[in-house]
């Protein structure tokens, strides 16, 4: 330890590397299971899912009808996988918490949910149950997963470094699940020349997701630490699952002294319900409005492109201490000014070709980094300099709140592209700052538990969405009804936020974990 007499030695500390090494090997596990979200979750299965059930449920239907109700049976899916996946979560937190098993719970979780996403390769026509059990598994699987690593986060990171570091594993995720996602795009456009049909092209998509998620989880296993075990400080009965089921209900009884935890639990809920029903259900509205699965595809892959730069863009922009925030804020506000404006041009002239949407987004944005970089600090720099992470984050679901509305009057491809450029600047960031926050409002000795509560959240955030789309679809017939209909839970979500004390609520989290801290000293 370095005496008081005698100062630190200028330049990074001894283990800089290390660290480095360390953060890289956790972001690299976002890397390694967006492969399934965006393959798999997003991208191919539902489309494909719509495609074999429909044929099941056109005995005695139009094909519309027929296609409308394999898309409302996924929703449904969707719902009880994620409800299961809610309920689970804050008990294996809890369990992890206690056991000192947060990274080996992981890596069994990670081995069994990739596994069953593999095989998916089996699904064929008529095979429509086995395809929603092994969806449905995997969801649990991966949601759980993802609360798990989340909960290395505050382990992982510095305390001042926790937003620029959870930006980061979302950006990895983006780019990595966008990676073998082009792999997989690559492979169904050209499956005819290699002599195989679509159908085949999808099923070894889902058999590379698998493969793809345990080799990029490698790193996490080898290279991050296994943060220590928390027993209960008192009345611990030895049985690990006794005594996390104890301390929840500690927690959950003594919820009140977390009131900013709380309330940013409620407000990540809300507008994750519409996060994640825009996100899990884009290509099936897609389908069913009956866009071809080469634009749906596309776009997907266009948004994990899009969203890896911004991702990293919104990590610096919800940090007051980094510089150039000014300018990141004109482009993002620049692009959702501007993409709504052509899209609206878009949806008058539907013979607007992929190539030239693609032109339209690029030169869109080449104008708007050159407005940025010479205009920005004049035009935004006291806007910037008022943003926090909490701001960031209610500036993020207001552009969000423009992609519902877009979708009710979407009717062309070029649109479809837009939305999902759309999408991707604002994604990941909101979700990485989200982490960020919730891990500043949490007791370190308690990650586990309190990101089993922010999965519980999460989760059920994928309840309501996809089920409110669900249900106006089945009275309307009406997927832009459906769509719509996501609108209330950004305006709910943002109402909510806006309440969130951070400072207040970290003061309280460091509070509780100086008295565990004593609680364990004097035992």
């Amino acid at each position: 330890m370095t005496s008081a007499a005698t100062p630190p030695p200028p330049g990074p500390a001894p283990d800089a590397h290390a660290y480095r090494r360390r953060v890289r090997a956790w972001s690299l596990y976002d890397w390694a299971n967006h492969a399934y979200i965006t393959t798999t979750a997003t991208t191919f299965f539902p489309p494909y899912f719509v495609a074999i059930a429909s044929a099941v449920f056109a005995a005695g239907a139009s094909a519309e009808i027929a296609r409308d109700t394999a898309s409302n049976v996924f929703a449904f899916t969707v719902s009880l996988a994620l409800l299961v996946a809610a309920v689970l979560a804050p008990v294996v937190g809890t369990y992890a918490d206690i056991t000192g098993t947060r990274k080996r719970l992981l890596t069994g979780i990670t081995f069994i949910g990739a596994t069953l996403a593999s095989l998916m390769v089996m699904v064929t026509s008529g095979r429509w149950l086995l395809a929603l059990a092994l969806y449905f598994a995997t969801q649990v699987a991966v949601n759980l997963a993802l609360g798990l690593n989340s909960s290395l986060l505050p382990h992982v990171a510095r305390p001042d470094d926790i937003g620029r570091v959870s930006s980061l594993g979302y950006a990895m995720g983006y780019i990595g699940g966008g990676t073998l996602l082009a792999l997989n795009t690559a492979l169904f456009l050209l499956a005819p020349r290699f002599g195989m049909d679509s159908s085949l092209a999808v099923r070894l998509a889902f058999l590379s997701v698998g493969v793809w998620w345990i080799a990029f989880t490698i790193p996490m296993v080898r290279m991050v630490p296994e943060p220590p075990a928390l027993p209960l400080a008192h009345g611990a009965s030895g049985r690990p699952l006794a005594d996390a089921l104890t301390r929840l209900r500690h927690t959950l009884r003594d919820i009140r002294r977390y009131r900013d935890a709380v309330t940013m639990l409620v407000a990540f809920w809300l507008y994750m319900e519409g996060i994640g029903a825009i996100y899990l259900l884009a290509t099936a509205y897609g389908a069913a409005l009956g866009l071809e699965t080469a634009v749906l595809v596309g776009t997907l892959l266009l948004t994990q492109v899009v969203a890896f730069p911004y991702a990293l863009a919104f990590g610096r922009l919800g940090t007051p201490a980094r510089t150039g925030r000014d300018t990141v804020l004109a482009l993002l506000l620049w692009t959702a000014i501007t993409l709504p404006i052509a899209g609206a041009w878009a949806n008058q002239h539907s013979g607007v070709t992929v190539a030239q949407t693609l032109a339209l987004l690029a030169l869109d944005q080449i104008l708007g980094v050159l407005i940025a970089v010479v205009a920005g600090r004049r035009l935004c720099n006291r806007l910037a300099r008022a943003l926090d992470a909490k701001r960031a984050v209610l500036l993020g679901l207001a552009i969000y709140a423009i992609i519902p509305v877009w979708g009710f009057f979407l009717r062309t491809q070029a649109e479809f592209f837009m939305i999902g450029f759309l999408v991707g600047t604002v994604q990941g960031g909101t979700q990485a700052l989200s982490r960020a926050i919730f891990s500043e409002l949490s007791p370190r000795s308690k990650s586990g538990e309190f990101f089993g509560l922010y999965g519980l959240s999460e989760k059920f955030a994928g309840i309501l969405g996809p089920l409110l789309y669900a249900v106006v679809g089945q009275l309307t017939h009406n997927p832009r009804a459906s769509v719509f209909s996501i609108l209330i839970f950004f305006a709910l979500g943002m109402m909510v936020l806006a309440r969130v004390d951070v400072r207040a609520g970290a003061a309280v989290a460091a509070a509780e974990q100086a008295a565990i801290e004593a609680a364990h000293a004097a035992d």
